[in-house]
């Protein structure tokens, strides 16, 4: 009697955490597949909300990067602005630039680093990339996600598990089960 009573206990519990972790699973995919959730329940505590902003950040007087957004909400207390879909270009070195567009993202006001997630598609000159989550470091000048990432361009098809490209000297590292296809057309 007394082993069905904690059998049926257990059961209980089990069926209970099952049901709270669906909840909160399905909670959290609703937010970061609809970013204007998200926005509405930071609108509280938000110190300035802005529609359809525009910033450009330079250093020493030269453009590093030009954003675009549908809005934006600064929270001054943690030093982060929420952005809806981003659209932002990163200017390189070598007169390329980086043409990056999510559905979400943050600025760090106090340091200016940038995350965007959300179908993260960005493209040069020469190829396109596109990943789930993408991070900017300003200090390094640095694009980095450790999301797989899938590049491609007319002469090949590349897939890796980790990618941190440079900014300034326009060479891109892939780790993590990297592997590709070539065209046999591709100049060296």
């Amino acid at each position: 009697m007394k082993s069905r009573l904690i059998q049926r206990a257990l059961l209980t519990i089990a069926v209970l955490a099952l049901a709270a972790t669906v909840a909160v699973f399905i909670g959290y995919r609703r937010m970061t597949r609809n970013p204007e959730v998200l926005l509405d329940l930071v609108k509280e505590e938000a110190d300035m909300q802005l529609n359809k902003i525009r910033q450009t950040a330079t250093k020493n007087g030269i453009r590093e990067w030009r954003l675009d957004a549908e809005s934006a909400t600064l929270l001054e207390k943690e030093n982060t602005m929420l952005l809806a879909s981003p659209n932002v270009e990163f200017f390189m070195d070598d007169g390329d630039h980086v043409h990056l567009t999510a559905k979400q993202g943050t600025i760090y006001t106090d340091s200016s680093r940038m995350n965007v997630s959300g179908q993260v598609t960005a493209n040069t000159s020469l190829y396109r990339f596109q990943t789930e989550t993408l991070d900017y470091d300003p200090a390094a000048r640095e694009l980095h996600t450790d999301t797989p990432v899938n590049l491609s361009s007319k002469s090949f098809n590349l897939r890796a598990d980790t990618m941190t490209m440079n900014l300034e000297t326009s060479i891109t590292h892939f780790e993590g089960g990297v592997e590709g296809i070539i065209s046999e057309d591709l100049d060296i």
